[in-house]
């Protein structure tokens, strides 16, 4: 792992310069206020650049921009009031919004990019130099400066963290910087905190920079990601139970809480799936009544989308402390944790809704609830509610964006997550996910951690547009692939030809841009459970989650189970991060939403056949994990046939894997196949997983074997997977 060190100059949209004013060694230094703004086009411009803004009413007679010499375009301006402003950019003669600036702002009905200009009486801190290395070797550096008036520090809050411990020793009065250089770290997590006041109470902006000791750099790619449904998962401790009045079970409170999930991280079960990235449901307070949902049945907020506080666990899943030590556990072991985030609406008895529904913060006459009569869900889905107590956001509110913004890194840090699954992306303005990332690339900028981002955007298996809108580097890593869902169910859990996956995955590769972070799936909170499917348990009442013909506790047909080792051998070597939805990995049924939400079983609750399903996701877990071609290797089809699918993954070292799928049930010749790539200069020698069999690499001579009714996933045979 090569060791983070804070670069020296951070390219930022819109600087507002906070520089020091005479620093020396020995005096505080002062900051300087000069707001200016810069554009480097990624090619020549044709009559200049200049910009317009909101601090003189859109003005036609634009500020013309200076070109520096080396095509890079700046201006100053001067005189503005300590607020924020909407800008364009105007490039011959057409207005265009700040490449370089992720944040917005909406001025009536039109979008800016947005310049905060603050209050320079206000001191700042900034980060002079960080290091981390991965044998735990922390240098930090902050400097603090004062504001225009000079008010001075107050050295009773000056005050640097490690890992919630204070430091006295790292600041120096002389100079007001914070230094502090400490080595033997433990691995996993860490973050050092920065707080200041100056003498008249005003406080910089506090510095939060997590920070990772690991042997070698994290990839979302190297291992699974497990959705762990909250309360659906692991009962840890039966004191905060609570089921709501009057709600059937199905719908209600059922005990699971961080407890039970920590439980399990200490014991190892993730560890042994594979699992790298671990999704919890919304962490929220929500409300604790019961209300009307799909089928106009009664639910409680068990699933946490119903947010009715902001900053606050839902009680019957833990304390923050609880939250806190769940993240700690996950991250002694490397795992990275991530929060279902919603940012679309909260709850009619959440105080933004009591205090703001008048301030701009809500789409209210605008708002009707989605698929009803004249309220498309897609042509309406900006402003359309889900349900009449689910008041939706209006995202062009700057008010609205930054309290939400503020609540989110206040999660980020408190709880210690490490990214955020969004839940809804297509129902709110893109500034929601631009916003967000952009404050993150600030913290990752200062510390070289990176955060997921992976949003939800409910499509069909032609929806890779509306997908990839909202993915690249300025707003989500990457989106649940939707659009390979639909065929992968068709094909492994209705039997349909291994042709149509194939041809869903190639669609992908040809799609979305370089550096995609997609994430394959199964099945997930929303469908009914693959395993149902594969078991044709969900032909009519059978579909019903209310229906006492729903499908019965566990399945017991043998069948069904083979689709399901199928599925999980592609799923799991597929590009991406691959989700495992808690049961899948040991074949729970169920029917659509709620019914397809039961309490997760472990142990003597697991059937044979649910064992040997587990213990089959297991080793494909582990073998992802131990194999980098499986998690960032170029893919190829070698052969597709109704019943046979045989591709590789490979890296431009010449390692990689080979994985067979083959559902035909009449014996088979050995086949040739023509491997491609770095794998077809090779000739080393490849190991089933599940088999022990050998491949010899051979070019267009390499040839598999093709027991019926197989799965293999050949990979270099000095490689030891447990």
């Amino acid at each position: 792992m090569t060791p983070f060190r804070f670069p020296r100059a951070l390219a930022l949209p819109a600087l507002l310069l906070a520089s020091a004013c005479g620093e020396t060694e020995d005096s505080i230094p002062v900051r300087t206020c000069e707001v200016r703004l810069t554009y480097a086009p990624q090619q020549s411009v044709q009559g200049g650049v200049s910009v317009i803004g909101e601090w003189n009413g859109f003005s036609s007679s634009a500020l013309k921009l200076e070109d520096r010499g080396d095509g890079v375009f700046t201006a100053r301006l001067e005189g503005l009031e300590p607020r924020d402003y909407g800008y364009r950019f105007v490039v011959g003669a057409k207005e265009m919004m700040d490449p370089e600036n992720p944040y917005s702002r909406w001025v009536r009905a039109d979008e800016y990019s947005r310049l905060r200009v603050p209050d320079c009486r206000q001191p700042v801190l900034e980060l002079k130099r960080f290091s981390a290395t991965p044998d735990g070797t922390l240098d930090v550096e902050v400097a603090y400066l004062d504001g225009t008036d000079e008010a001075g520090p107050s050295r009773q809050d000056m005050e640097l963290s490690l890992d919630g411990e204070v430091r006295p020793e790292a600041y120096d009065p002389a100079t007001g910087r914070f230094r502090l250089q400490v080595s033997g770290l433990v691995q996993g997590k860490h973050h050092v905190k920065v707080r200041a006041k100056d003498s008249a109470g005003r406080a910089p902006e506090p510095l939060y920079l997590p920070f990772w000791v690991e042997p070698q750099d994290f990839r979302w790619e190297s291992g699974l990601m497990y959705f762990a449904f909250t309360d659906r998962f692991r009962n840890g401790r039966a004191d905060n139970d609570g089921p709501v009045a009057d709600v059937d079970p199905i719908a209600n409170y059922q005990g699971g809480d961080f407890a039970g999930i920590t439980e399990k991280i200490e014991e190892g079960y993730f560890d042994a799936l594979g699992v790298r990235t671990l999704w919890l449901s919304p962490v929220d307070q929500n409300p604790e009544g019961r209300f009307i949902g799909t089928g106009g049945k009664y639910y409680a907020g068990y699933h946490g989308y119903w947010p009715n506080q902001p900053r606050t666990t839902q009680h019957r899943f833990g304390s923050l402390e609880e939250l806190r030590a769940l993240t700690t556990a996950a991250h002694k072991r490397g795992i990275r944790v991530i929060a279902d985030l919603v940012l679309n609406h909260v709850h009619q008895e959440h105080p933004y809704w009591l205090q703001h529904q008048a301030d701009g913060w809500f789409n209210t006459s605008a708002s009707c609830v989605c698929g009803t009569q004249d309220c498309d869900w897609e042509e309406k889905r900006l402003t359309c509610k889900f349900t009449h107590y689910l008041p939706d956001f209006n995202w062009r509110s700057s008010d609205m964006v930054d309290t939400f913004i503020a609540d989110t890194l206040w999660w980020l840090e408190a709880a210690d997550f490490d990214g955020f699954r969004m839940d809804a992306v297509k129902h709110m303005d893109q500034v929601a996910g631009r916003t967000l990332r952009g404050k993150l690339k600030e913290i990752t900028a200062m510390t070289g951690t990176e955060f997921y981002l992976v949003g939800e955007t409910f499509v069909g298996s032609d929806g890779r547009s509306q997908i990839a809108r909202y993915i690249s580097p300025r707003e989500l890593d990457g989106q649940f692939d939707f659009p390979l869902y639909w065929p992968l169910r068709e094909a492994f859990a209705d039997g349909q030809g291994l042709q149509r996956v194939d041809e869903a995955v190639r669609a992908n590769e040809v799609f979305y841009a370089p550096g995609t972070l997609n994430s394959p799936f199964l099945g997930n909170h929303d469908v009914a459970r693959f395993m149902s499917q594969a078991a044709k348990q969900l032909d009519g009442e059978g579909g019903d989650p209310f229906s006492p013909n729903r499908p019965p506790p566990t399945v017991a047909d043998p069948a069904a189970f083979e689709k399901a080792k199928y599925a999980f051998a592609f799923l799991l070597t597929q590009p991406g991060v691959p989700l495992i939805y808690y049961g899948d990995e040991i074949g729970m049924p169920g029917a659509g939403d709620p019914d397809n939400r039961r309490m997760m079983r472990f142990g003597g609750m697991v059937e044979p056949l649910e064992r040997e399903l587990l213990e089959l996701v297991q080793k494909l877990g582990q073998v992802r994990r131990q194999n980098p071609a499986l998690q960032t290797g170029d893919r190829h089809t070698l052969r597709v046939e109704d019943d046979l699918y045989v591709f590789q993954r490979s890296l431009p070292d010449g390692t990689g894997a080979i994985v067979v799928i083959n559902r035909g049930t009449a014996l088979r010749p050995p086949l040739e196949i023509d491997v491609v790539g770095p794998l077809a200069r090779g000739n080393a020698l490849y190991k089933d997983i599940f088999s022990e069999r050998t491949l010899q690499l051979a070019g267009t001579a390499t040839v598999v074997a093709l027991p019926p009714r197989s799965v293999s996933v050949y990979v270099p045979a000095e490689m030891n997977i447990p």
